[in-house]
């Protein structure tokens, strides 16, 4: 599965599925894992998401992170907000273009309750 998508409200536990969901990958295939995150492409969540200007030039940071690493055979896991179902549909139409397998996990609160 080439695109992991993983979408939800901040502080809601998806960082941490995110390296969990990479060591389960790593250990159970050869291909190589990528994670395209916030902190990856050089955005400051406190300043961006609080400017909705910044928060689209930060999307489009982020797609394009993503389309750089997303091949055939590697998976990438987009580790980010990505609550803007038109920013979705976006990642969607690349994947077709690519046709490559993806998935969306929505975490809704945090996992560790």
């Amino acid at each position: 599965m080439p695109l992991v998508v993983l979408c939800g409200i901040p502080c809601s536990g998806k960082s941490k599925r995110v390296e969990e969901l990479k060591k389960h990958v790593e250990s159970t295939t050869d291909r190589p894992v990528y994670i395209v995150s916030d902190e990856s492409v050089g955005i400051d969540k406190n300043a961006v998401y609080a400017d909705s200007r910044q928060e689209k030039d930060a999307r489009a940071k982020l797609k394009s992170a993503t389309e750089k690493k997303l091949t055939k055979e590697t998976v990438v896991i987009l580790d980010s907000l990505n609550y803007i179902k038109g920013y979705r549909y976006e990642l969607f139409c690349l994947i077709k273009l690519l046709q490559t397998p993806h998935c969306v996990v929505k975490q809704e609160f945090p996992f560790f309750l």
